[in-house]
């Protein structure tokens, strides 16, 4: 009887294995049959030809299709746009000589809290992705492009960011703000004393400008004096960040448009970082140099397509559809969740890091601390070169 028992419940058990095995083929079947309606309905082929399907691998959290494509065929970028809503789950697409189509089961969540866990080198967790965490790292890829409109996510990365690398290098990270909102996002951090200089106003921002390109012209010759051409080679341990928080503000700068370009283009290998934010991402507003010389550009949701491609020559900003929710471009495109941190929490982490700094009166008593070995602060927000 206890055989017999045992014998159906195996028999059952195998029944109920081979249904849902066959149910999951079933399923992917009509998946495989909506992506070739897909292609069919955009175009995407060569001559007659259609991608064909030679593999399918299965994960537990994804299933991907792999798609042998005709030669002269591209990927399309109306598959990023169409694939997710017919399918009705986030989908990423990779294409590296054949086609990826990578289906999740489930999406991001709409919030991560930011876990202050350190990182190696000078990485910083810039979002999760559908795969996990996804760290940039400033040495490989030094400056950076920051969009998005209001309360999209971008002040909330800028801190994040000034965060982490003071929490994993409290004696190496250096920050030069300019916080152009009127000091208003920034000012409760200008006691850090990671925070070298800091300005609210645009004649305050080229003050602390000039003091940034004194300091990377004194630099540039102790290299070529000592003989060496980046950080790496001197074995420099310190990293210097020049952090813009609404920087079309400075569109009516032409010194700190200038300044900023020079940072970018002569600055990286020196162990400068540039991070360039703005809510209007036009010509006017992220210049040339910056963005040609920034290669980690991300966008949080932005009104048109017009300003999604200013920001990351691309359009997709125009439809993200939650604060938090960015576009990550470097040599790969990523779409990630910023992790949420609060002024509250940065404050009380950093809490030893903050010190008694007195502002300085006047343009001259900025420039000769600037000076200095550059170790002191300079708080010349408030301050107006007109004054």
């Amino acid at each position: 009887m206890l055989g017999t028992t045992t014998t159906i419940s195996v028999i059952l058990g195998g029944c109920i294995a081979t249904s849902i095995i066959r149910f999951a083929n079933d399923y992917q079947t009509k998946e495989v049959r909506k992506i070739n309606r897909i292609f069919e309905n955009i175009g995407y082929r060569a001559g007659k030809l259609l991608p064909r399907l030679i593999e399918t691998r299965r994960h537990s959290d994804y299933i991907e299709y792999i798609y042998e494509v005709p030669p002269g065929l591209m990927d399309d970028p109306k598959l990023s746009e169409i694939l997710p809503k017919t399918l009705r789950k986030p989908v990423v697409i990779k294409f590296n000589g054949v086609l990826i189509i990578r289906i999740y089961n489930n999406d991001l969540p709409v919030k991560f809290d930011y876990d202050w866990q350190t990182t190696k080198g000078w990485t910083i967790p810039i979002g999760y992705t559908l795969d996990g965490v996804i760290l940039h790292d400033f040495d490989k890829i030094p400056h950076m492009t920051i969009a998005g409109a209001t309360r999209q996510g971008k002040s909330v990365l800028l801190k994040l960011i000034l965060a982490h690398l003071i929490n994993s290098h409290p004696e190496h990270a250096e920050f030069y703000i300019l916080d152009l909102k009127g000091g208003m996002e920034f000012g409760k951090y200008k006691r850090l004393k990671q925070v070298k200089a800091f300005a609210d106003n645009l004649e305050s921002a080229e003050l602390v400008l000039e003091t940034v390109l004194k300091r990377l012209k004194d630099d540039m010759y102790n290299a070529a004096k000592n003989g060496y051409i980046s950080v790496f080679d001197a074995n420099i341990k310190r990293r210097i960040f020049i952090v813009t928080d609404e920087a079309a503000e400075l569109a009516d700068s032409k010194y700190c448009r200038e300044a900023l370009s020079e940072i970018c283009r002569l600055g990286g290998a020196l162990g400068y970082r540039n991070i360039f934010a703005t809510q209007y991402p036009t010509a006017d507003t992220l210049p040339r140099q910056v963005k040609q010389n920034s290669d980690a550009k991300i966008s949080f949701r932005l009104p048109t397509e017009v300003a999604s491609r200013v920001a990351i020559d691309e359009q997709g900003a125009e439809k993200l559809t939650m604060p938090g929710r960015a576009i990550y471009r470097t040599y790969e495109r990523h779409i990630i969740h910023v992790p949420f941190v609060s002024d509250s929490d940065i404050i009380e982490k950093l809490s030893e890091y903050f010190i008694e700094k007195e502002a300085d009166s006047n343009a001259e008593a900025a420039k000769a601390k600037n000076s200095a070995a550059g170790t002191n602060i300079i708080d010349i927000s408030g301050f107006n070169l007109r004054d």
